[in-house]
């Protein structure tokens, strides 16, 4: 998530130094200019690998010195739902009990965080700016993490959920399908066609439709599969589209939109 209004804080305190090396958009070459991160931003992602170049991309000096370090409460509910599958394939196959466990208490602290991270005020989970110590509490698709993986209380669940598929998210009454944007359209930062600033991607859809699935809701995964379908029907699978209009963006061949459809269509 690039670009997505979640790291605008803690990126406004990287700055780039003199010895930045210098590189090539390439991203450009499949996507218009206007669609994707500016240049400004970019220098900062590069900059933020240059620091972890020169400690030799050493985690523990990584933590030390980067000029960014935020916990990501999405990743980290990727984390967890990762760790469950994983240690049920060991049991299924006859993995080491003391890894199975491992993977469990992974599983079981990552889920704890998530649910930590939820804030009653937005109702959404948020990420956290280890170096300013406060948490970001930015409404975007990520605030919606503990949907993944679980951990919060029934009734902060079921108000989660029945704001992701409202009006502010699914349910808006402007969208081409009904598939949660990366941000609201009722956000005043919404940027239809910028990247993670508004556009709905099908990689998410079935994310969150897979994680739907497992926990119980299979009439929410159905609906959004069949409303990311209709994004599909032209046969382009682009890297992510206009959430009013359904116009692919950036890469008009993107593999992972492929392999979504591919296990959505042979799911049906």
């Amino acid at each position: 998530m690039d670009n997505s209004p979640r790291w605008d804080v803690p990126y406004s305190s990287v700055v780039p130094g003199a010895d930045l090396p210098p590189y090539v958009r390439l991203d450009r070459r499949v996507a218009d200019a206007e669609d994707r991160p500016s240049d400004v931003e970019y220098d900062r992602y590069l900059w933020l690998i240059e620091e972890m170049r020169k400690v030799r991309y050493d985690a523990s000096q990584v933590v030390r010195t980067s000029s960014f370090l935020v916990g990501d409460v999405f990743v980290t509910a990727l984390f967890a739902l990762a760790s469950e599958v994983l240690a049920t394939l060991g049991e299924e196959s006859g993995q080491p009990t003391w890894q199975v466990k491992q993977l469990r208490g992974w599983a079981r602290r990552s889920r704890s965080a998530v649910a930590a991270a939820y804030s009653p005020q937005t109702g959404l989970a948020r990420d956290y700016d280890v170096r300013a110590d406060t948490w970001l509490s930015t409404r975007t698709i990520a605030g919606f993490a503990p949907l993944l993986c679980g951990g919060l209380e029934p009734a902060d669940e079921k108000r989660m959920l029945a704001t992701i598929l409202g009006p502010d998210w699914a349910g808006h009454p402007d969208l081409f399908a009904a598939i949660p944007p990366s941000v609201s359209p009722n956000d005043p930062g919404f940027r239809p066609r910028e990247y993670w600033r508004g556009p709905v991607w099908p990689v998410i859809a079935w994310l969150l439709g897979w994680a739907f699935e497992h926990r119980g809701w299979p009439d929410h995964a159905a609906q959004l599969r069949t409303e990311c379908l209709k994004l599909v029907e032209d046969g382009t699978f682009g890297e992510y589209y206009h959430p009013l209009t359904g116009e692919p963006l950036g890469s008009k061949h993107q593999s992972w939109t492929a392999t979504v459809v591919l296990d959505w269509l042979h799911s049906s």
